[in-house]
């Protein structure tokens, strides 16, 4: 009997090991039959740019809780000079595949994540998107630097929560209440409403609870973070594509050509992502920090305004990061 159950076990862990690489190739079947009957291998003669942008950018997207979207927007935006909303529905429609596979294969592999806050960050996370993209969008490019500042911000929290104070990393929650139900509801609006602007964010705002608030361990809170971000990506691609449609033609050829790309890559971030030490994903997570907040200064034109803005946006979530530690270290048992 427990001969039998034992092989019963070893079965299905073979056959969700099957999931990704199965899914894998319908997607890429479906791909080359759809690009050679519509004769549109042509298209890496002009488009190849997002190819090789996403070859990084999904790395990034299955290792950190940055979202392909931090590496996407940025060299669209600065670099390629294509429209904010461009570069932010592409970055939706491209972690669709990419997180949505990376997120196939934390499943299909058993890596821990925390399924209570995936839904309800997932739930609020909808309707933020659905406020954030028609009811309070942000003008260019305060959507981006505001959100480039409030993560260096998280970063210098981060440097402190990890080699400043003495704090041993939990592995889940420390215990699950109706005010985490409203907490992670919360973030999920919030997040949404980033992510309908930029192309991502609900991941870094719920990683910073996870890891400043409730002492998570970063590879925990990463690949939880990296589901989270798949499933809203879902969501805005479906407002744009469904009911806005406003996916312009460009960003359709861009997608076609990344595709294949982020359906690899994305995976093999989440694999590297849970081989790897918490500190090297810390330290490679705070070098994408430095890299974007450099960028930004550098190709930004700041006006007075926007320094302000910027500032007191930067000082506001300086001090909310600095709260939850001071929660983190009064209020929740080591």
């Amino acid at each position: 009997m427990q001969q039998s159950a034992i092989l019963t076990l070893h079965q299905s862990r073979r056959v969700r090991h099957l999931i990704y690489p199965a899914l894998l190739l319908l997607i890429y079947a479906t791909w080359f039959t759809f690009m050679t009957v519509s004769q549109n291998w042509s298209l890496y003669r002009t488009y190849w740019p997002a190819s090789l942008t996403m070859v990084l950018g999904s790395f990034v997207a299955g290792i950190t809780a940055e979202g392909g979207g931090a590496v996407a927007f940025p060299i669209f935006t600065k670099v390629m000079h294509i429209a904010s909303p461009d570069a932010r529905t592409f970055s939706l429609m491209i972690q669709t595949f990419g997180m949505g596979m990376a997120s196939v294969f934390i499943a299909s592999k058993g890596i821990k994540v925390l399924p209570r806050v995936i839904f309800f960050v997932s739930l609020g996370g909808i309707l933020g998107h659905f406020l954030g993209l028609f009811w309070f969008p942000l003008p260019a490019p305060y959507p981006k630097i505001l959100f480039t500042f409030v993560t260096t911000a998280f970063g210098v929290a981060l440097l402190v929560s990890r080699w400043g104070l003495h704090w041993t990393p939990s592995l889940d929650l420390p215990k699950w209440t109706r005010r985490h139900r409203l907490i992670f509801f919360i973030l999920g609006i919030l997040g949404g409403a980033f992510a309908a602007n930029v192309g991502s964010g609900i991941d870094v705002v719920t990683f910073m609870v996870l890891t400043l608030m409730f002492g998570v361990n970063e590879k925990v809170s990463t690949p939880t973070t990296v589901i989270i971000m798949g499933l809203n990506s879902m969501v805005g691609f479906f407002f744009h594509g469904v009911v806005a449609q406003d996916i312009s033609p460009d960003i359709w050829r861009y997608w076609l050509v990344a595709v294949p790309v982020v359906i690899i890559g994305a995976p093999l971030g989440a694999f590297v992502g849970s081989k790897v030490s918490r500190d090297a994903i810390i330290i490679f997570l705070l070098t994408l920090i430095s890299l974007e907040l450099i960028t930004t200064l550098l190709l930004v034109p700041f006006t007075a305004v926007l320094w302000q803005v910027t500032i007191m946006a930067t000082l506001v979530f300086g001090l909310c990061f600095a709260a939850m530690l001071y929660y983190r270290h009064n209020y929740l048992s080591r």
